[in-house]
C-alpha cells in the first residue's frame, strides 16, 4: 500500500487523532488519573502515551520458550531511557521528576545523581542519556526539556532567535561523572521546544565514530527546509536526526549546509523519532519514526537521509512529485522506508542485539519496540544489510493491518516500551514507561536473579 501526502488533514485533526489514538484521550477514561497519583505525578501526566497500557493484565510474554522475562526493577516514575555506568550499575532518567536515578546492584541510590528543572507536558521532559567513557574520564549526556526561569533569554540554535524570549527549550548538556557525582555541566546543543509540547525527541546516542546523535522532531508545528517546506525559511535545529562531536561542534563543514544550525544536520525531513541505533556489522545508522495517524516507520539513515515530512509520510505514492522536496542543492536525498506500519504502533527503540547471549539466531538482528501496546518486534536483515527480509503479507514493506505483523513480534505485553538496551551482560533490558518498570530478556535456564524494588517516593 502506498501512503499519500499528509496535507490532506488539517494540523488540528492530526493532533486530535494521534492524540486519541496513542492515548484515547485518557482524561475521559477511568482509571488513568489513579495511576497517576499512585505514582506521586500530577494527574498531567496521565496524558504521556504509554501511561494508559500500564493497567494490562498480565505478565510480558516472549514468543520463544527458551527466554524469559526477569524484573530487574519496579517503582519508577515515568522512566524514559537508560544507560549503564557499569555492570549492575544503571542510570535512567525519570520523565516528570528531571532526575537522573542511580541503580546498582538492583538498589536505587537514596539520592538522584541530579535533579533539574524541566518542562514535562505530554512529550517533553527528561528524554535522552548516553555515556562515553574516554581514557581519563567519563562523559555523561543528556537531552531535556529544561524549564527556563522567567526573565532568561534561551539562545537557540537558529542565531536568527536569539533575541526571543522563551522559557522553555531543548537542550543537550554535557556532564563529567567524578566520584559518583554528575558535575562541570556544558551546554552543547539549545533548540526549539515551542510551540510543543509533542514531537521533542530526544533519544540520543553515541556512534562508532565517537560524535553523538542527537534527533528531534518538528516541535508541533516548525515549517522550515528541513520540513521540506521550499519557502519556509533555513533549517532552525528541527525536524532531524543532528550529528556533533561530544564538544558540541559540527563535525565537518556540515552535510546540507556551513552555516549553523545546517551544518549539524545528518537527516531532515523527520517529523518525530524515539529510536537511533548504528548497525555493528556496516556502521550504519537506522531509525523508527512516529506518523501522524499513520505510516509509522523504519528508515535506513544516510549522511543527507531526507524522510520526507511535511510533503510525505510513509512510502511516496507513485504519482509522487519529488520536486516538492527540499534537497539543499542535491546533497540531501530522499528515500522510502525500509518498513511502515499503516495503522501507528509509536515504535520506539530500536536496537541492533549485538550479543549472542538470548541465542546466535537473534545476532545482530534489529529489535524495534512500541509505545501503543508495549510490544517488541524482531527483524532480520538482507544480504547487504540495506533492507529487511519481510515475507508474505509484509513483502510489500508495509503491515497493512495488526493481523499482518503478528509473525515478526518477538514479545507482547511490555506495558508501553520506551527504550532497550543490550546490557554489559548482554541480555537485553526493556523499558516500561507506563509501568514504571526496567525488564531483563534471558535465556530460560539463566541462572541470573531479578531484584524487584518497591516504588520509592
Amino acid at each position: 500500500m502506498k501512503i499519500g501526502p499528509p496535507f490532506l488533514i488539517t494540523l488540528g485533526l492530526i493532533f486530535f487523532v494521534l492524540v486519541s489514538n496513542i492515548i484515547a484521550i485518557p482524561l475521559q477514561i477511568d482509571g488513568i488519573a489513579v495511576y497517576a497519583q499512585n505514582n506521586n505525578t500530577v494527574s498531567r501526566q496521565a496524558e504521556i502515551p504509554g501511561a494508559l497500557f500500564a493497567h494490562n493484565p498480565g505478565n510480558p510474554v516472549i514468543n520463544d520458550s527458551k527466554l524469559k522475562v526477569q524484573t530487574i526493577f519496579k517503582g519508577l516514575q515515568l522512566p524514559t531511557t537508560l544507560a549503564f555506568l557499569g555492570p549492575n550499575d544503571i542510570l535512567v532518567l525519570e520523565k516528570a521528576r528531571g532526575t537522573v536515578d542511580r541503580i546498582v546492584n538492583g538498589t536505587l541510590l537514596a539520592k538522584p545523581l541530579l535533579k533539574v528543572k524541566v518542562a514535562s507536558e505530554v512529550e517533553r521532559g527528561m528524554l535522552g542519556i548516553a555515556v562515553a567513557k574516554n581514557e581519563s574520564q567519563t562523559y555523561v549526556f543528556l537531552y531535556f526539556t529544561e524549564k527556563i526561569s522567567n526573565g532568561t533569554t534561551s539562545k537557540t540554535v537558529n542565531n536568527a532567535n536569539t533575541n526571543v524570549q522563551s522559557f522553555v527549550a531543548n537542550r543537550l548538556y554535557r556532564y563529567e561523572f567524578v566520584n559518583g557525582e554528575l558535575v562541570n555541566p556544558k551546554l552543547l546543543l539549545d533548540l526549539p521546544a515551542t510551540p510543543g509540547p509533542r514531537h521533542n525527541a530526544g533519544a540520543i546516542i553515541i556512534g562508532p565514530d565517537n560524535n553523538l546523535y542527537v534527533p528531534i522532531g518538528d516541535i508541533d508545528g516548525h515549517n522550515s527546509q528541513a520540513q521540506n517546506v521550499q519557502d519556509g525559511g533555513p533549517a532552525d535545529g528541527t525536524g532531524g536526526i543532528l550529528r556533533i562531536t561530544q564538544d558540541g561542534k559540527p563535525v565537518g563543514n556540515g552535510i546540507i549546509g556551513e552555516s549553523s544550525p545546517a551544518n549539524k544536520y545528518f537527516a531532515y525531513g523527520i517529523r518525530n523519532s524515539f529510536g537511533l541505533d548504528f548497525d555493528p556489522v556496516t556502521g550504519q545508522l537506522w531509525d523508527t519514526e512516529n506518523g501522524p495517524n499513520y505510516g509509522d516507520e523504519i528508515n535506513l539513515v544516510e549522511p543527507g537521509f531526507n524522510s520526507g515530512w511535511l510533503q510525505v509520510q510513509g512510502n511516496a505514492p507513485p504519482d509522487f512529485n519529488y520536486s516538492k522536496l527540499v534537497n539543499f542543492d542535491g546533497k540531501g536525498k530522499y528515500r522510502d522506508p525500509e518498513f511502515t506500519w499503516f495503522n501507528t504502533v509509536g515504535p520506539t527503540k530500536i536496537l541492533f542485539l549485538n550479543s549472542i547471549k538470548l541465542g546466535k539466531q537473534y545476532q545482530n538482528d534489529i529489535f524495534v519496540s512500541n509505545i501503543h501496546n508495549g510490544s517488541i518486534y524482531h527483524f532480520k536483515l538482507n544480504a547487504d544489510r540495506a533492507g529487511l527480509v519481510l515475507k508474505g503479507p509484509l513483502a510489500d514493506k508495509v503491515a497493512d493491518t495488526d493481523e499482518e505483523t503478528k509473525g515478526i513480534i518477538f514479545g507482547s505485553n511490555f506495558g508501553g516500551i520506551s527504550d532497550m538496551v543490550v546490557g554489559p551482560d548482554g541480555y537485553l533490558y526493556v523499558v516500561s514507561l507506563g509501568r514504571g518498570t526496567i525488564y531483563r530478556i534471558v535465556p530460560t535456564a539463566a541462572t541470573t536473579t531479578s531484584t524487584p524494588v518497591p516504588s520509592h517516593q
